[in-house]
């Protein structure tokens, strides 16, 4: 009787055991990931935050909003350009291990400032700014992410869809940073 007592804790031990063997990474809190991002949706560059929906995975439904953008000059400075970007986008990864697919669809709201003066225009001087909705972007691409905490890399196209113009190819963008839980 004391064999069968013991056989069945040692069975009842190595199940337990072996549960906490799965291949997906279980804690109790969303996983997330700040990182720069080069060209991508920022247009240039940016910072953004990324956070899975669902506690305890790595992978499934979640969201980013960034900012970056850029500043142009001609050489003479007769005309400058500043652009504020800030996209806002709906993802999901497929993998669960560090390796995902990354798939989503956003906005693209930018802030733009522009001065120039008569050499460019038919006026004396010109200025402007304000802040509008571009268009929209798609991401897919492929992400590298720590189990717990550590840094992440991320390669993606970004095709967009500018008002006025329809859909353009995009381009690619690469990010790098870290992620934690």
């Amino acid at each position: 009787m004391l064999r069968i007592l013991i056989l069945t804790c040692v069975f009842m031990s190595c199940a337990y055991l072996s549960k906490g063997q799965s291949n997906t990474p279980q804690f109790n809190t969303h996983h997330k990931n700040i990182y720069g991002e080069l060209l991508g949706s920022h247009i240039l560059a940016g910072i953004n935050y990324d956070m899975r929906l669902n506690k305890g995975r790595m992978d499934g439904i979640g969201f980013r909003a960034g900012i970056g953008g850029l500043s142009a000059s001609e050489f003479d400075q007769s005309a400058r350009l500043g652009l504020v970007t800030f996209p806002l986008e709906f993802n999901h990864l497929v993998g669960k291990k560090r390796s995902s697919f990354v798939t989503g669809i956003g906005l693209l709201p930018v802030y733009a400032s522009l001065s120039a003066n008569g050499a460019l225009t038919d006026y004396e001087y010109v200025q402007g700014d304000g802040f509008g909705l571009v268009g929209g972007f798609m991401t897919m691409g492929y992400r590298l992410q720590p189990k717990k905490t550590g840094v992440m890399f991320q390669i993606n196209w970004n095709p967009l869809i500018l008002r006025g113009s329809g859909f353009n190819a995009g381009w690619l963008g690469i990010g790098l940073g870290v992620g934690f839980k």
